[in-house]
């Protein structure tokens, strides 16, 4: 059977383009943030600054894959076991993997103490203040800021109500940053500017929005809202470029009306299958090869390829030897425990 076979009844845009955004986040990493960091003395193969921005995308689907398993979803520790299952093995052994390797081999900058890895653990190492194993982690606490708002809307029964909620966040971004930081002068606590939402939760809302523009059908209402999702963006400009958004919000509408079947291939399917191993685990990592591989003063080719081809490898391995056979485990003995109520 092939990878495009077994994997139809997942939505195979979204796979591909959580892929693709996985792979811009590595060009990126790999040519202007290494570049930035350790300043190699010849250059890299090529410089790719716009590649970080595809965290941004990251958010956006989540914002759609989330809400629609939550529409699916009987209970709240159905939705805890689903996301437990599908996020924690995989990025434990990132965490092991990073942590392991920096300590061997020593990458300048990115040594933590056997502590904060402790607390890297839970994946909230931000809201603890602790130093993260590998720096592309901050987005993961992003993410589950959202899983957890997204869960107490599900439990209090007012995901009914999230295209009003998203619209009235929209205001109080707008009004933090606006009105509170420039003309008030007052922070919000600390532990709501830790989650990220207040930076990020436009492209969550943007992702729920695209998802009931494609199940539940086109409103002048779901459209106007994206707008305002994309208003906010230019507001935020110092952080995210709003023309890149601009093109993510393309591509989902493209999506949503079925234009973008052709970026689904058996390449690009696979490069989702495995881009979140792939975003766990490839920076330090590569980082540590590409250092070894200036000494040998190699040329900038190999010096790209041979740890992106490390990176794909070592992510494959623990998405098919992990994360899949894991997450099986953990939701066929979930379902054997609850019996006929958690089918």
């Amino acid at each position: 059977m092939t990878l495009i076979k077994k994997a139809q009844e997942r939505i195979l845009e979204l796979d591909v383009l959580r892929g693709l955004a996985a792979f811009s986040v590595l060009c990126f990493h790999y040519t202007t943030d290494y570049t930035v960091n350790y300043l190699p003395a010849t250059p890299t193969l090529f410089q790719f600054p716009w590649g970080c921005w595809g965290v941004q995308l990251f958010f956006m689907i989540s914002g759609f894959v989330i809400f629609m398993t939550l529409e699916k979803t009987k209970t709240l520790l159905d939705f805890v076991v689903s996301r437990f299952s599908r996020l924690y093995p995989c990025y434990w052994a990132a965490v092991i993997l990073t942590f392991s390797a920096v300590s061997f081999f020593h990458l300048p900058g990115r040594e933590i103490s056997f502590h904060d890895a402790l607390i890297n653990t839970s994946m909230l190492q931000d809201w603890f203040g602790a130093s993260r194993v590998d720096n592309v982690y901050w987005t993961l606490t992003v993410e589950l800021s959202f899983y957890i708002v997204m869960g107490i809307l599900f439990k209090t029964k007012m995901l009914k109500h999230i295209e009003i909620l998203g619209l009235l966040w929209l205001v109080f971004m707008v009004w933090n940053i606006r009105v509170f930081l420039l003309i008030m002068h007052f922070h919000v606590p600390v532990w709501i500017k830790t989650t990220g939402l207040l930076r990020y939760g436009n492209l969550f809302f943007a992702g729920i929005l695209f998802y009931n523009l494609k199940t539940k059908g086109s409103t002048w209402y779901r459209h106007f809202a994206l707008l305002m999702c994309l208003g906010v963006q230019y507001i935020f400009r110092e952080e995210i470029n709003p023309f890149v958004v601009l093109g993510f919000f393309v591509s989902f509408y493209l999506f949503i009306y079925g234009k973008l079947s052709w970026i689904v291939n058996k390449p690009t399917v696979f490069l989702g299958t495995i881009s979140y191993s792939l975003y766990l685990i490839h920076q330090n990592i590569g980082f540590i090869i590409m250092r070894y591989l200036y000494s040998l003063h190699l040329n900038a080719w190999l010096i790209f390829i041979i740890p992106t081809c490390c990176s794909i490898l070592i992510a494959s391995a623990i998405t098919f030897g992990i994360e899949k056979p894991v997450m099986y485990l953990i939701r066929q003995n979930y379902k054997r425990l609850m019996g006929p109520q958690g089918e």
